[in-house]
This record gives structure tokens, sequence and C-alpha cells, in this order.
């Protein structure tokens, strides 16, 4: 417990520097960096981190991508049909890890090539949207930061309802210490985590908030978080590993830290683009 206390504060203490300067290029390059350690311990997970004709071309990839989003992010410098870049370098990836793994002569089973580069992508949409949020969307320096408290928040209700009130199990085949309980005190911790926020920038930054918005925007958000939890945890168990990583003493890896978050960004990005200009979270 003490060792996760002490990480819990450390990576703290990290993290809200790159908060305070999102606007630079503090924010791409540490989520840059976050990505590349999920995706090596992706590449581990799956068992192929040491058949380089795999996880070689998985690193470079996602170098370039995320290479490409640091440089986007860069307001003076535009990189012209960026999302139709990324698309299509990714297809380029797919295809070729596909091509290889067909020519490995049984060496690399397809499922492995499949879970790497479907794992390998998600990750990277997950990250690049924290990115894309802040940088591209009206309000952006506001809206990026719910994908964290959505994450966090959503943790914190369901771990200590869980404790106190927990006694029935959400999915224990998967994860056996999560209850129904802990799940509805995830979407209150979320909510809750939510209306603070409102309520701060509303008075202190003179941001217009729509709590309506927002609160129906938490529920949601809090549900997808715990299933991005879930996704994380499965994959674990059917692979039979305890943490992905150990980068975070007593926490694990990055895709154990951020597999909420990782679910949560491309939501909010997506729900922010498709709102209508009538219905905004804060203007």
């Amino acid at each position: 417990m003490k060792t996760r206390i002490i990480t819990a504060i450390v990576a703290i203490g990290i993290l809200i520097p790159i908060l305070v300067f999102s606007h630079t290029l503090v924010l791409p390059i540490a989520a840059a960096i976050c990505a590349l350690i999920a995706v090596f311990e992706i590449a581990g997970c799956v068992d192929v981190r040491r058949k380089w004709s795999l996880s070689v071309p998985t690193y470079l990839f996602s170098a370039a991508i995320l290479f490409l989003a640091t440089v986007h992010f860069l307001h003076y410098i535009e990189i012209p049909n960026f999302i139709p870049i990324l698309f299509a370098v990714s297809y380029v990836y797919m295809f070729l890890i596909f091509v290889i793994t067909m020519f490995s002569k049984g060496d690399v089973k397809f499922s492995q090539a499949a879970e790497l580069v479907a794992l390998t992508i998600y990750v990277l949409i997950g990250f690049l949207s924290i990115v894309l949020l802040r940088r591209d969307v009206d309000m952006g320096q506001y809206l990026y930061l719910l994908i964290f408290f959505g994450g966090w928040m959503t943790d914190t209700g369901a771990y200590f309802v869980g404790v106190f009130f927990g006694k029935h199990k959400l999915i224990p085949e998967v994860s056996p210490k999560k209850t129904v309980e802990g799940a509805f005190g995830g979407v209150l911790g979320c909510i809750l985590g939510y209306v603070i926020f409102g309520v701060v920038i509303d008075i202190f930054f003179d941001v217009t908030v729509n709590y309506i918005a927002l609160i129906l925007l938490a529920v949601g958000i809090s549900v997808i978080s715990q299933c991005g939890d879930l996704v994380a945890s499965y994959v674990k168990r059917e692979r039979g590993i305890k943490d992905y990583g150990f980068i975070f003493p007593g926490h694990g890896g990055i895709m154990d830290r951020f597999d909420s978050i990782i679910a949560v960004a491309p939501t909010i990005y997506g729900v922010v683009l498709l709102l209508p200009s009538s219905i905004q979270i804060f203007s």
C-alpha cells in the first residue's frame, strides 16, 4: 500500500505540470511517450516483442503517427489532410503486418497479429484524441480535462462505494473485485467530479456551463470508462498476466493506469465534434 501511495503522489506531481503547460509541446510529447510505452507493453502482452518482423514495424508506425500528431499540435505548422494521412498510414501498417504474418510460415499466429494491430491502433487513437481535443476544439483547454476527471473520478467512486457497499459481483470472470454497487458508485463519482469542475471554471474562468449536458455526458463517460477498464482486464486475464508493465510500482504499467483514459478520450472527442452548435458543454 505504501508503494502505491508514493507512486500515486509522484505521478500526480508529474501530471500537474503537464496539464499546466498543455498549450505547449509538453502535452503531445508526454502523450507520445505514454503511447509508445503502452504499445511496447502490448507487444509483450501478445508475446510478439521478440518477433522483430512484427514488433519493429509496430514501433515505427506508432512513432510516425505520434510524430505527425506532435507536429500538427504546433499551430504554425499545418499538415494538410491530417486525418486522411493518419488513415492511410494506419492501413499500410495493418496490411504490412498481415502480409508479414502470412509469410512467417506459422511462426506468428494470425490471432497474435490481429490482436497486436487492434490494440496498437486502439491505444494510439486514445492518446491522439487527448492531443486533438486540446488543440482543435473550441474550449478544448477545458474539455480535454474531462477525460482525466471522467476516468479517475469514476475509478474513485467505484472503489469507495464498492469497498463499503459492494455485494453483487459485476463480471467476476473478468474482474473478481468489481461490484454492481461499485459501478453505480463510479457513475455518481463521475457526475460529482464533472459538476465540481463545471462550478470551478464557471466561477473562476467565466465559462458558461451547460450542466444538463455535462451530467448526461458524465453518465455516459462513466460507463465507457468502466468498460475500458474491464476490456483491459479481460485481455490480461486471457493472456494470463497480472499487469501490462512495471513503470508504476504497485500499479503496473501505462496500460494498467490509462486503460479507462484510452477509452474515454475518443468518446469525449467524438461527442464534442458531433454536438450541434446550439448544445455546447462549455461556452
